[in-house]
């Protein structure tokens, strides 16, 4: 796959909107050495919050002396400074994660509820709202789309916003697709603009590609290569109505060779070709 992680930074100069709630740095990344290693109590950066969700592989924190494990799926919520670390273990090869820190009155705020409720590790469907947006947060902040204090604290608090909303239910959250379903899944939402299809999906999975398409049409109620179509399909549709890119850009942008394969896509699930998506019709 054609890695895209990375980290990027925010140092918003603007004291009124940055007391509201504000993004620190968002990030993709893949850590693969033990070296990898944070303690909550040395970090330099005081007062943010960490959003911080696994992808896939295995890390694991510990917090006030209890460990967990964060498999697919898994998110941990803390504050610095704090009582934990976290670390990539000894038995795990890799550990793949999206991560957001924020800062500001409501960050805080989100923090003191989260540690009331008990909620600092949980686990979150990969269509939960917090996990789109923490990669929306980092596909716009490496297309340089948050430029200002205002983006980013409009987007900061709508994240927030959406962590109260998910977490209000979290007995929920807990509960559907399981672990190598989630993995298949997340894979399939981050690397949907490269070739791959339900065998990737498989191995990401870690399941038999014949287990894996029956677990995955049950626990999901579609198949894995329609799960894949429908975000390909989402994205284009955004691409479409809200970016001037032509039609065969998208269709590369979405994971598809040329635009008469996303012309066949959207007229069959659609009844529209790309032009009249653009258009509004």
């Amino acid at each position: 796959m054609n890695k895209k992680t990375g980290a990027i930074a925010f140092r918003f100069n603007d004291p009124n909107v940055n007391q509201v709630a504000q993004i620190w740095s968002v990030g993709w990344e893949e850590q693969e050495s033990t070296i990898y290693n944070w303690s909550g109590i040395e970090r330099k950066d005081q007062e943010k919050y960490i959003f911080q969700y696994t992808l896939s592989g295995q890390g694991e924190i510990n917090i006030d002396g209890k460990v967990h494990q964060l498999k697919a799926g898994h998110a941990f919520i803390v504050s610095s400074p704090g009582h934990y670390h976290y670390y990539l273990p000894e038995y795990s090869t890799k550990w793949e994660f999206l991560y957001v820190t924020l800062y500001g009155n409501e960050a805080k705020k989100c923090w003191e509820h989260v540690k009331r409720k008990g909620n600092q590790v949980v686990r979150f469907h990969p269509e939960a709202a917090p996990v789109k947006l923490v990669k929306q947060m980092y596909d716009d902040a490496r297309e340089r789309k948050i430029t200002n204090a205002y983006q980013g604290s409009s987007i900061s608090y709508q994240f927030i916003m959406e962590l109260y909303l998910a977490l209000s239910n979290v007995d929920k959250l807990m509960e559907d697709w399981s672990e190598g379903i989630i993995s298949a899944a997340l894979f399939a939402r981050n690397y949907y603009q490269d070739e791959i299809g339900a065998e990737e999906m498989a191995e990401a999975s870690k399941l038999s590609k014949y287990h894996f398409t029956r677990l995955f049409k049950q626990e999901t109620g579609v198949t894995p290569i329609q799960y894949l179509t429908n975000i390909r399909l989402q994205k284009a549709i955004e691409l479409l109505q809200h970016t001037k890119y032509s039609v065969e850009e998208i269709a590369q942008l979405v994971g598809y060779k040329n635009a008469n394969y996303l012309n066949k896509i959207t007229r069959k699930l659609t009844g529209k070709s790309p032009g009249q998506i653009r258009q509004g019709e």
